[in-house]
């Protein structure tokens, strides 16, 4: 197999293969030998004349025989899919070495995600990744990242990674790369899909349904129509149902010695009283001499384990509908309605609610104080509480979105063109349980009939009905983002060169989102009986907001093809975000073929990325809490007394305040890559994509552990929080987006394959693999450079991987194909952690800071699917087939669950699936 050579065009330029042309060119068929970066199709090394049809690159606007392009484009076809035993799109991209970070549904566990996942190439987060559906930009919430559970994995025909970011084409906002999601394209097949996927051990099993079909052909009828309608169920798995995660109390040994990891709150049940002298007072520990059930004794104090209560893994419901009708109107016109709908409903439970209650020491649960030495002058005591008999605290995430596209291509004269306008919706919601009404219930402990001094399950009757009738459940907060579109292109060739004809293309786009916020009266603080309060322990008061922002982008794109070896290609782009900023961006890419089993390629770019309408526009307002709890340090406590206010007692969780920076300045990036494909023959293809990505002005805000571990070097980043229920003003964080600096990221990506005829039938062999070179940012502008390559860096809060790869084979033998398929990535140094060294028998004796070493990480595939005929398979496989767990860390931001780190490691373990698959 060669790499090929057509005669027409060949394939450049930000090379995603895309949508059929109508026009058909007689070409020679080495130019079947095209080359993906993941998925390679074979033809017969015999010359024979073949018919093909010209397609519209997806990053280039001039349409062509689809070969091997100048930029790097991984493609996962609908086969691959198939083998991959994936069973969302989610699940899907998170395989691809090429995506690392980004949000996970994990991060609805109390980390912020809300029930979304995204997709982040080379660890450059979502919002810099475009995600495209059929080449056309899909909405993202707020004018930033896109949820892919949108998205039916039932109706994607293939996935398009460009690695290479900066699109002239489509967006200079695509810092990261492109991935474009395609469905099939005039198709009569039709197909149902029954799966179960069930964990050995308990929690998380899923179940779905798929169904799609295709009427008419669009050559022969005039008319086509797909329509595709997928749903997915997964039940819920709780910390406490693996033991890696099932408690934040950890013992494990390092270096010979034997450590204790505990990441607890103060928030307790008994509560403990906030002393004068900054220590807890608990009457139960008083009394009892021992701390209450579920607690840890920290230095005197007591500490609840809140991780042994919550989520590992959130439930999911997923609805995805989809119809694409296609019209021939003459033979050169054909009109395009795409639509599209999905609902997905996540829901995510963590600890009790937590918060301070005022309790007057002359009040009926004076005696409680008491015990714990308080004295009456020093007025009412504070105390830390958690309402375990109030359940835990549920959040219902539901994201209901649908867009559609009214659309043309055709040929008039000698020019291609594309023209369509779209609308798209996403609306998000979030509903919540087990919060009360925080200035109700500290009237209702100051009654006395309710008690945050006894143990859960020993409140009355009586004050267990009174919580209920305050409880805030239901509707919290919400957001609705829309973006309407129009997009229009056209290319021909202009002149011929030496290795054919030069073509131009040239286009515009023009968006408009919007965002408008939709927080409920208890969000705004302006709930409960009086209209005056929010929810216990929280630190809401959201401010309602409405934002639009407008953007109009030029572009031009010229192909010259100036030897039968050599083809060079320019594109420009001017794009304008009213009222942000304007800039002019480019890129210059080369594909050089020396001979026909040997290409080199490689482009030169730069990029624009305008902020987003919640980082330009979203008022200043309080954000929950942090991710773990902190120990107030002198620094803290001397901006605490700057701004009037003062430190939280212990380690504790802090208030977060965040909004819009309409200052804010658009990220600018530069890009570079140079890679080689080889294939000396039928047996053998490899490749290797040399990139590099460079930004100024990143687009982020202060990690956590920096900004509390150096507080007076971010002084500027520090604000108050005015407690509704105690009256008191305390120090909060201000996590509002900012410039931060520069960030630069590079490395390897690579793909081999192998293909031999066994005695027992034929075996594919293939490596896909990404190898990070470096990666550097700042946290502030000219500031000290931070790496996260194979380090949770504390200042940084997250991991680039070294190594990121998948090894799959695939053995068919008549009816049968067995799959097996090696999933492995690096290690790295954990995040650094406060842990209490024990003795033989198990007592603290000193307290010491560590930083674990995660070892590499392996699991194994197994995969077996047998067609009874053409029309229906039966496939089982297992995933995890050893059950490894996930390796142990000490990670203690983001989500609350403890032991294993989440973004990066399933906690499912030994996974059986099946799947029926009936073709008609």
């Amino acid at each position: 197999m060669c790499l090929a050579r057509g005669k027409v065009y060949r394939s450049t330029f930000q090379g995603i293969r895309g949508e059929l042309m109508f026009r058909r060119t007689k070409v020679n068929a080495g130019v079947l030998a095209a080359l993906g970066a993941m998925s390679i199709a074979s033809a017969p090394a015999q010359a024979q004349q073949q018919t093909l049809e010209r397609v519209e690159i997806t990053g280039s606007s001039i349409k062509r025989v689809a070969a091997e392009g100048a930029l790097p484009v991984q493609t996962v076809s609908k086969s691959e899919i198939a083998r991959s035993g994936a069973t969302s799109v989610v699940e899907l991209i998170q395989k691809l070495p090429a995506m690392q970070g980004g949000i996970t549904e994990g991060d609805a566990i109390g980390g912020g995600g809300g029930g979304a996942a995204e997709a982040s190439i080379h660890n450059l987060n979502g919002d810099r990744t475009l995600v495209l559906l059929n080449g056309r930009r899909i909405v993202g919430e707020a004018g930033g990242s896109v949820d892919i559970n949108m998205l039916p994995l039932s109706a994607i025909e293939r996935v398009e990674v460009l690695t290479d970011g900066a699109s002239a084409i489509y967006g200079s906002d695509a810092v990261a790369g492109v991935v474009n999601f395609i469905t099939a394209q005039n198709t009569q097949a039709g197909g149902l899909e029954l799966s179960l996927t069930k964990p050995q051990k308990a929690g998380a099993k899923e179940r779905g349904f798929a169904l799609s079909k295709g009427f008419g052909d669009l050559d022969k009828d005039g008319v086509n129509v797909l329509m595709a309608a997928s749903f997915d169920r997964r039940d819920s798995l709780y910390a406490s149902q693996r033991d890696f995660s099932k408690s934040g109390i950890i013992k494990f040994g390092l270096s010979g010695k034997n450590y204790l990891f505990f990441n607890g709150s103060p928030r307790s049940i008994p509560g403990n009283v906030n002393m004068p002298d900054g220590t807890y007072g608990n009457p139960y520990e008083a009394a009892n001499g021992v701390c209450p059930p579920s607690h840890v004794d920290v230095e005197g104090d007591c500490y609840f384990d809140y991780a042994s209560t919550v989520m590992g893994f959130p439930t999911r419901d997923r609805t995805n509908l989809m119809a694409n009708l296609a019209i021939k109107a003459n033979p050169d016109t054909t009109l395009h309605l795409d639509t599209y709908y999905s609902k997905t409903r996540t829901r995510a439970s963590i600890a009790a609610v937590p918060g301070e209650l005022s309790i007057d020491p002359n009040g009926p649960l004076g005696s409680y104080l008491s015990q714990v030495g308080w004295n009456p002058a020093d007025g009412n005591a504070t105390v830390s509480y958690r309402a375990m008999d109030l359940g835990g605290r549920t959040a219902i995430y539901k994201r209901e979105s649908y867009g559609f596209w009214f659309g043309a291509d055709g040929r008039i004269a000698d020019w291609d063109y594309k023209a369509s306008v779209g609308y798209q919706k996403t609306h998000y919601r979030e509903f919540n349980q087990g919060y009360p009404f925080g200035i109700a219930f500290n009237d209702l402990m100051a009654s006395g009939l309710w008690n945050p001094f006894v143990l859960p399950g020993n409140q009355s009757p009586a004050a267990i009905a009174a919580a209920k009738s305050i409880l805030t459940d239901g509707y919290y907060d919400g957001e609705i983002s829309t973006l309407k579109s129009v997009d229009a292109k056209v290319s021909r060739d202009l002149f011929q060169l030496g290795g054919g004809a030069a073509a131009l293309a040239v286009g515009l786009n023009y968006n408009e989102d919007a965002v408008s916020s939709q927080p409920s009266a208890t969000a705004m603080g302006l709930g409960g009986p009086n209209g005056d309060d929010s929810r216990f322990g929280d630190a809401s008061a959201a401010i309602p907001y409405s934002a639009t922002r407008k953007s109009m982008g030029l572009f031009t794109e010229l192909v010259a093809p100036v030897t039968k070896a050599l083809e060079l290609s320019a594109a420009m782009r001017y794009d304008d975000y009213k009222n942000i900023d304007s800039a002019l961006n480019g890129k210059l890419s080369f594909r050089y073929q020396p001979m026909r089993s040997l290409l080199v390629r490689g482009s030169v770019g730069t990029g624009f990325r305008a902020p987003t309408l919640r980082q330009l526009y979203r008022p200043l307002q309080t954000f929950g809490v942090t991710a773990k709890p902190y120990t107030c340090t002198q620094e803290m406590l001397d901006i605490a007394t700057s701004l009037g206010a003062e430190c939280r007692i212990g380690n504790v969780q802090y208030d977060v305040k965040t909004g819009g920076v309409p200052s804010i300045q658009p990220e600018k990036s530069k890009q570079a890559s140079l890679g080689l494909r080889f294939e000396p023959n039928d047996q053998l293809s490899m490749g290797a994509d040399l990139w590099w990505v460079g930004i100024k002005d990143t687009f982020g805000s202060v990690d956590e552990p920096e900004a509390f571990g150096n507080a007076a070097k971010y002084a500027n980043l520090w604000t108050t929080y005015n407690d509704p229920v105690t009256g008191k003003t305390y120090l909060a964080y201000n996590s509002s987006t900012t410039n931060l600096g520069k960030q630069f990221v590079s490395g390897i990506d690579f793909d081999i394959v192998g293909r031999n005829e066994t005695p027992i039938g034929p075996l594919q062999t293939q490596l896909r693999a990404t190898y990070i070179l470096r990666e550097a940012r700042q946290l502030l502008t000219g500031g000290t450079y931070y790496s996260t390559l194979a380090d949770n860096n504390p200042s940084v809060g997250e991991v680039a991987f070294r190594w990121k790869g998948t090894l799959g084979n695939t053995l068919r033998m008549g009816n049968w194909a067995h799959t097996l398929n090696l999933n492995f990535q690096s290690g790295y140094q954990d995040f650094p952690a406060e842990v209490y060294e024990l003795d033989a028998s198990g007592a603290i004796v000193a307290a010491d800071t560590v930083r674990l070493k995660i070892k590499s990480y392996y699991t194994v595939d197994w995969q077996t699917a047998f067609s009874f005929n053409k029309a229906l398979t039966l496939t089982v496989g297992v995933k995890n087939l050893f059950d490894k767990d996930p390796p142990l860390s000490l990670r203690s931001d983001g989500a609350h669950m403890l032991g294993f780190d989440y973004r990066y490691y399933s906690p499912l373990g030994r996974t059986w699936q099946a799947k029926l698959n009936l073709s008609f």
